[in-house]
């Protein structure tokens, strides 16, 4: 580095672990995850090789939606612990160089928040534009109704209605999260001041910021095309209520206020789906002063449509991963200081292993290493979701409703109900789609012993243990050097040895429609180094050729997943789910 570059950010070369805390690990015997249960698995992680942790809402907060529905921002939510607990946590993962990351939910609160308390007593007190409120309509009969056709992201309408101000609410998502009013300077205020400048004066060094680029919303409200002609509400348009004019205005002024009071270290990670390569850019250049890099989800929806329906959803061909690939790595080729994010796994989305692999099964730990090398040889900040390290699974098929804990799914089963009466069909077909992609397939708790269970606590747990604990857990796996955890620290060491290459090397995609083999070069930033990734993502042994501009004979073996077939340098026939990392010397 020259005296006149600028120093690595940290977050850069950085592992993020993220944490959802009512499933981490249980300290108090009561069922649920809390902060000092986290606090006493932090060596556990600094072996793993994370750098820092991201904590999904540990507010205080009446659990309407897992914490997303905030009630106090300078408060912990009792079942997770104390302030002091939150302290401790900071302090002990500091002393293992491990930084603190928060959820900062601030699109919305809680229903039960003092503010939205304050603001639904009338229309002329000092909260009462704090939030976003329209007047009724009226039908052709005198009939009060919603200001908009809009379908909320869980379900009914956006709109509810509140007789003390006559007047509708929005909520983008459950009637509990009333969405904050970005538009008045008095709000942005207040969020700053209670959600942000407090947990950083504590010691935490950065924020995942939840839903940013949706802060603002189209004023007039216009109705949505029809497209579910059967239904009621209809799902909101995208140009009225994402990535709106004055978000980048708002998102600048956040990160002005943090660097004037906190410095310059501080990591803002945002999450914006729906967001475009040039959006994502607008957002995330230095030049921007705004974000350090973005969540989005191509990933996880390749392959399906952004509205469709929980039972129209489909797992995805290799092909259409790689497309999303092609976006998010080519980030860092559109400007010399753009970043972006890996992350194949997170708490609103099922198990990568079941997601790109086989699930349980013959197969199943060599397409949880296989999954490992491919997320780690990718370019950006590597994102590692609790339990995917031991190639932790989806919930049980035989789980019925009664097991569910999503209100999400839940809302979706019941308005399946209620438009297909007795319709057994069309309520198993939901069922099963609860199954394959509700959220609670990545919210069982995580499995550390083959005790009763899996270790995360002595009593039966909030939502259930999945019923492979006594062969998937944590303890096993550090205990057998084959094990996906162990073959997991092997390649956050690999990623940091490698740096120029796997963390910040240039992505260059071979075979694009094959839908067997996912294979790519990662190169120097100077071009002067390459590295071979070899990815079988089937069940079956299949060949490979080395792509042209390629030496075979140059190809030094650095890691696989398995012992290849034969003991030459290069075996070009891949085991199922193997996958294999060289040098080019």
């Amino acid at each position: 580095m020259s005296p006149s570059e600028p120093p690595v950010k940290w977050w850069k070369e950085a592992t993020g672990y993220q944490i959802w805390p009512a499933s981490y690990k249980d300290s108090n015997d009561d069922g649920l995850g809390d902060l000092p249960g986290i606090t006493s698995t932090l060596d556990y992680l600094s072996d793993l090789g994370v750098d820092f942790i991201w904590l999904s809402p540990v507010y205080d907060s009446p659990q309407a939606d897992m914490g997303y529905d905030v009630a106090d921002y300078e408060k912990i939510w009792s079942k997770y612990g104390s302030l002091d607990d939150m302290d401790t946590l900071i302090r002990k993962a500091k002393e293992r160089k491990i930084k603190v990351v928060m959820d900062l939910v601030i699109n919305h609160s809680s229903s039960e928040h003092k503010w939205f308390l304050e603001s639904k007593k009338s229309k002329d007190n000092p909260y009462s534009d704090w939030y976003i409120w329209r007047d009724p309509k009226y039908d052709k009969n005198g009939n009060r109704k919603e200001p908009s056709n809009w379908r909320a992201a869980f379900g009914g309408s956006v709109w509810t209605y509140v007789p003390e101000r006559d007047q509708y609410y929005m909520h983008l998502c459950l009637p509990q999260q009333p969405d904050l009013n970005w538009q008045n300077p008095e709000t942005r205020n207040a969020i700053y001041k209670s959600a942000v400048d407090f947990w950083l004066a504590r010691g935490i060094d950065g924020f995942r910021i939840d839903a940013c680029n949706f802060y603002w919303k189209d004023p007039a409200f216009p109705d949505s095309k029809i497209v579910l002609p059967s239904e009621k509400y209809q799902p909101m348009e995208p140009q009225h209520i994402i990535n709106g004019p004055e978000v980048h205005t708002w998102l600048k002024e956040l990160r002005s206020k943090i660097r004037n009071d906190h410095g310059e270290d501080i990591v803002l990670i945002g999450e914006l789906p729906g967001t475009g390569r040039e959006q994502v850019l607008k957002y995330t250049l230095p030049s921007s002063g705004e974000l350090d890099m973005v969540f989005d989800f191509d990933i996880f929806m390749a392959g399906n449509d952004w509205n469709a329906k929980l039972h129209d959803l489909r797992l995805p061909k290799l092909s259409e991963v790689k497309q999303t690939l092609i976006k998010t790595q080519g980030i860092l080729d559109c400007a010399k200081d753009a970043w972006t994010t890996v992350f194949i796994e997170n708490h609103d989305n099922i198990r990568s292993v079941c997601r790109f692999g086989p699930g349980e099964g013959p197969h199943h730990e060599a397409a949880a290493k296989m999954l490992a090398l491919f997320a780690s040889t990718l370019s950006g900040t590597l994102f590692v979701y609790q339990g995917q390290e031991i190639g932790m699974t989806n919930m049980p098929q035989h789980w019925d409703r009664k097991d569910l804990r999503d209100k999400a799914v839940l809302r979706y089963l019941d308005e399946l109900s209620a438009d297909h009466p007795g319709d057994d069909e069309m309520l198993q077909r939901g069922l099963d789609a609860a199954h394959n992609f509700g959220r609670d397939n990545g919210r069982t708790p995580v499995q550390w012993t083959s005790e009763a269970y899996g270790g995360f606590s002595s009593v039966e747990s909030w939502i259930g243990v999945n019923d492979n604990y006594k062969t998937i857990n944590v303890s096993d796996q550090l205990a057998r050097s084959d094990s996906p955890l162990h073959f997991w620290m092997q390649a956050l060491k690999l990623r940091k040895q490698y740096k120029d290459l796997l963390v910040y090397g240039k992505f260059e995609l071979f075979n694009s429609e094959d839908e067997q083999v996912c294979m790519y070069v990662k190169r120097s930033t100077d071009m002067e180094e390459k590295m071979l990734v070899v990815l079988n993502f089937t069940s079956d042994s299949v060949q490979f050729s080395v792509p042209t501009g390629l030496d075979a004979l140059k190809l030094k073996l650095v890691i696989s997943t398995s012992t290849p077939d034969d003991t030459a340098q290069l075996a070009t026939k891949l085991q199922p789910w193997e996958g294999r990392l060289y040098a080019c010397t």
